[in-house]
């Protein structure tokens, strides 16, 4: 109402956007930080909230361009600077990246975050003053505090990994050390997600959680055993699972000749371990083009994935999200499109009918959708994952096997656009929520997790993600 009695003051509407994305409005923020920021090109927050969003949801190129006038127009803002670097980096733009976090530093000497992401893009490039500037990242615990307006709060301590891999207390896990009181909490939720990428962080969390002495949802050694390499070993003897294999190799040895010799052969997929969100993640169609496509992706290592066709007769690609929440399972959503790289923002869902009817239907009852045989497989997975949370992505074959694509913690419950085509998946994105909510309670409270079979078959919000 106040934004409608005074419809210029620019505060009012930004709090609103914040607000709308808060509640996971997405679509209705997205317009509001687009429409501040045409009367106000240079709003810092409304640029940079946009951008973020942008980022998060895969449109690169638009975030990098808001970031970019972000930085232009607030040359001294360290946020600005640091979310500009994340996403130079993110595109090979090294020099540049390093030169705008070299800009937040100079704006700031004392900027963590900048100190970290630096630290982070001189380790990748073998710079070894990368060690000077992670001491400095680290040189005193990075916690932020966010209050609960619930009347009866559990204080839950939230370890995260400066380098991304996440999923309130926050406390950066690379940053504790033994002689740090931690903050007080009734319960630890390891928001530290992505075992590829943040080993660190896991050796880090597994010390925060011996000195807390208190209950720990997806504990370190649990999140640890979900790598890529390692699940595709975990699942390859599951009843009913068809899982692609999945390889390690050092940059230098992923040549034509090393990938024929360890039986792969065309298609196949190559990605960097470590990213989500189909970023570099390629899809390699003959030896000949194995050099560039590898060359194109960062890191010392790569990863080869077996490529499965699972088109189905109408075209398209299908990709099934199944939560795993305290044992249970629980269906996100259904992403339909015609390219092999399947994400939910690049699916075909929002534009076509027929694809929110078949998504609405595997909803309502995944397990007659599915059927009860690919049902008990994904129990199977379930079990063997062994996470208090976590999530599965997989599709099914032609036989009704389920084929698994990912297998780990590094799943976020994004809420729905706020528009007709996106309804009939509110209530269960809701109900996703609702169900960690629960599980949080019940754990702080000292309720007792799941205990299941093993079935592991022998084998600043402003800131934008790094």
């Amino acid at each position: 109402m106040l934004v409608e009695l005074h419809p210029h003051a620019r505060d009012l509407r930004f709090a609103r956007a914040c607000l709308l994305e808060d509640l996971g409005r997405l679509g209705a923020a997205r317009r509001e930080y687009a429409a501040l920021i045409a009367v106000d090109p240079n709003h810092r927050g409304a640029l940079i909230n946009a951008a973020t969003m942008a980022y998060v949801e895969g449109r690169t190129t638009e975030a990098l361009g808001l970031y970019r006038r972000a930085a232009a127009a607030h040359p001294g803002d360290p946020a600005a600077l640091v979310n500009l670097g994340n996403v130079l980096a993110d595109t090979g733009a090294w020099d540049e990246s390093r030169a705008s976090y070299e800009r937040a530093l100079a704006a700031d000497p004392d900027h963590a975050i900048a100190h970290y992401v630096l630290a982070r893009l001189l380790d990748e490039r073998g710079d070894p003053s990368a060690a000077t500037h992670r001491a400095r990242a680290f040189a005193a615990p990075l916690v932020h505090v966010t209050p609960s307006s619930s009347a009866s709060p559990r204080r839950v301590l939230m370890p995260i990994a400066a380098n991304g891999g996440n999923l309130v207390t926050t406390l950066v896990a690379e940053s504790y050390r033994p002689a740090c009181a931690l903050p007080a909490h009734d319960l630890i939720v390891n928001a530290v997600a992505d075992a590829d990428r943040s080993g660190d962080a896991l050796d880090a969390v597994a010390a925060i959680v011996a000195a807390s002495g208190r209950p720990c949802i997806n504990p370190p050694a649990a999140v640890r055993a979900t790598g890529r390499v390692a699940m595709t070993r975990r699942l390859r003897d599951v009843p009913g699972v068809v899982v692609p294999r999945t390889e390690r190799f050092a940059r230098a040895d992923c040549t034509p000749a090393t990938l024929a010799a360890a039986g792969f052969t065309y298609p196949l997929l190559l990605r960097a371990p470590g990213f989500h969100a189909g970023r570099y993640f390629v899809r390699v169609t003959s030896p000949a083009d194995v050099p560039a496509q590898r060359d194109g992706l960062p890191g010392d290592e790569l990863l080869a994935i077996a490529f499965v066709d699972t088109r189905h007769a109408d075209g398209r690609y299908r990709k099934y999200r199944m939560l795993a929440i305290d044992g249970e399972l629980v269906p996100l959503h259904l992403a339909l499109a015609r390219q092999w790289k399947v994400h939910y923002f690049r699916a075909d869902n929002a534009v076509r009918a027929a694809s929110r009817t078949l998504e609405a239907d595997y909803l309502r009852d995944p397990r007659a959708h599915l059927g009860a045989s690919a049902y008990a497989a994904l129990e199977r997975v379930r079990d063997a994952l062994a996470l208090d949370y976590g999530g599965i992505d997989f599709t099914l074959d032609d036989a009704g096997n389920v084929v698994v694509f990912e297998a780990n913690a590094s799943f976020a419950i994004y809420l729905p656009d706020d528009d007709a085509t996106a309804a009939h998946r509110r209530p269960f994105a809701d109900a996703a929520i609702a169900a960690v909510r629960a599980m949080i309670r019940r754990r702080a409270s000292g309720g007792q997790q799941v205990v299941r079979e093993d079935r592991s078959f022998d084998d600043g919000k402003d800131l934008a993600p790094t």
